[in-house]
């Protein structure tokens, strides 16, 4: 998955659980929280592999049931304990539904349960010795290309209706995110 479709998974499942628990609006820490834990184990596991050659793919520990997903409860126990209850459920929501997504992702042959079982699981090396921005390089245009295929203009309207839909959500959720990039940009000018 892309960082951006990990951002969509993570936002959905937080949202509707907000609103199922608490049913305010998302704060800019909430949101931040949610937007760095949809995209923290391939911050980790991605240069692990691509830049230092420590896991022989992008499935390393930061992708582990059995390491990472203890570590981020660990951390979420730690907030939750100090009154940031909806810090910790954000960060477990965000990272879970990283994992989740990666094993879904649709695909052809199915879900792909290894993928989050490092090390018990492990890929063979990339074919090729590309470093992190060269092979991030090959797969965007390998994604440009599909979306950019005749043949799949229904994956592409799906695909547009689905960033509506959770930019609508986003915006019923209060626009987390905005009120923290304008005082960004206001005390930066």
């Amino acid at each position: 998955m892309w960082p951006w479709e990990h951002l969509l998974f993570g936002y959905i499942w937080y949202s509707i659980l907000n609103r199922a628990l608490w049913r305010t609006p998302i704060t800019d820490g909430i949101g931040l929280t949610i937007a760095l834990s949809t995209q923290a184990p391939d911050l980790v596991d991605k240069p692990l592999s691509w830049t230092l050659g420590l896991v022989t793919s992008g499935y390393g520990p930061a992708h582990s049931l059995l390491l990472g997903l203890p570590a981020v409860l660990v951390v979420a126990g730690l907030a939750w304990t100090r009154d940031k209850a909806r810090v910790g459920v954000a960060l477990v929501v965000g990272y879970s539904s990283h994992l989740v997504g990666d094993v879904l992702a649709l695909r052809a042959n199915g879900p792909i349960v290894g993928r989050v079982l490092w090390p018990l699981v492990t890929y063979e090396p990339y074919p090729s010795d590309l470093g992190f921005l060269e092979r991030f390089a090959v797969y965007l245009v390998t994604f440009v290309a599909q979306m950019t295929a005749p043949e799949n203009t229904v994956l592409v309207l799906g695909y547009v209706t689905l960033c509506g839909a959770v930019a609508v959500l986003w915006i019923l959720d209060g626009t987390p995110g905005i009120r923290w990039a304008r005082r960004i940009v206001t005390t930066s000018h």
